[in-house]
């Protein structure tokens, strides 16, 4: 009972990581020392895992055997538990993190610097041979994220903004065929940004809400979360699990052939998300939404500044004591 309350915790940590744009929930995995169990465990789901499933739900007591068999294969107890966790703190929590999101971004940025920033020592102590290759491969993924976060431009990100809330007006305000045709065509948008923002939702360091933030897709999805609308949640779901099956595969075989460069790829994506959430950035009001451009040093220390440096040390220590109770927990 234990592991299991434990587990469905973790899933929430995960869950909770993945609704935070620039937060990874990959990188909380890795912290965890869930990270590779995870991806071996969705690597190893194949077809006949699927087989195995149904013919034990019609099927004998040996074929009922044979599936809970592939179930441990696949690391199945730990992939549930973690998706329990997942799923009811994404649905618990979207309309507090919505709320957090627009009216304390600052704090709420902070605290998960801090997670982010004390985290990056996992992986680090996860790599086994510091070489050239390892140390390039860092750099590569550090100055690459840096790089695609600063891609968009300020006009660029107004854009988006504006297109998105001239979008859901005409779709509130004219619902004939043709913004019917428009909402069609949005569902394979959904998939598609279910697809690409699952890859980096698995990889620390990129947030795939920040993925999904960029494609535009990220408030809606947020809402449809708040509002529980299942046409737009089907189509991200189906996207995520198209996303989630090939790509993991991609990643196994690169942690099975090539660990020290991978993790310190992923340690690159670690550090190099800390660019991404720095919390405090230039910002402009485009309708009813607040659009982020860049980072900025506060231009002076005020009650919200002093919260967010309080925020950022309430999540610093929160990842150095789960490092400690893990450290301890694997000596023994």
């Amino acid at each position: 009972m234990k592991k299991f309350l434990a587990e469905i915790g973790f899933g929430a940590i995960i869950g909770i990581a993945n609704i935070i744009p620039g937060v990874s929930g990959g990188t909380m995995a890795l912290i965890l020392g869930l990270y590779e169990r995870l991806i071996t465990g969705i690597n190893n789901i194949s077809g006949n895992s699927a087989l195995l499933f149904i013919k034990a739900i019609f099927g004998s007591k040996k074929q009922r055997a044979a599936f809970f068999e592939e179930f441990k294969k696949i690391e199945g107890p730990l992939l549930l538990n973690l998706a329990i966790g997942a799923v009811v703190a994404i649905f618990s929590l979207a309309k507090l993190m919505s709320y957090l999101l627009v009216s304390h971004h600052d704090p709420t940025y902070g605290f998960f610097f801090g997670l982010v920033l004390i985290s990056a020592a996992s992986p680090w102590m996860h790599i086994k041979r510091k070489t050239v290759g390892t140390i390039a491969a860092f750099l590569i993924a550090l100055i690459g994220l840096i790089a695609i976060s600063e891609l968009p431009s300020r006009d660029d990100l107004i854009r988006k903004a504006e297109a998105r809330q001239h979008i859901s007006a005409q779709v509130e305000n004219h619902p004939d065929a043709e913004i019917r045709r428009i909402e069609i065509t949005k569902y394979v948008y959904y998939f598609a940004c279910g697809a690409v923002s699952i890859s980096a939702m698995i990889l620390p360091g990129i947030s795939g809400s920040f993925v999904l933030l960029l494609l535009g897709g990220y408030f809606d999805i947020l809402r449809a979360l708040s509002s529980f609308d299942i046409p737009i949640l089907l189509s991200f779901a189906l996207g995520c699990i198209l996303g989630l099956v090939v790509f993991v595969r991609i990643l196994h075989f690169l942690l099975e052939r090539y660990y020290n460069p991978t993790i310190g790829f992923l340690l690159g994506l670690v550090v190099g998300s800390l660019w991404v959430i720095w919390p405090f950035k230039e910002s402009v009001m485009v309708g009813t939404e607040r659009v982020y451009l860049y980072n900025m040093l506060p231009a002076a220390f005020g009650a919200n500044e002093i919260a967010t440096i309080g925020a950022f040390f309430a999540g610093a220590l929160i990842v150095a004591i789960m490092l400690v109770v893990e450290k301890k927990r694997a000596a023994c």
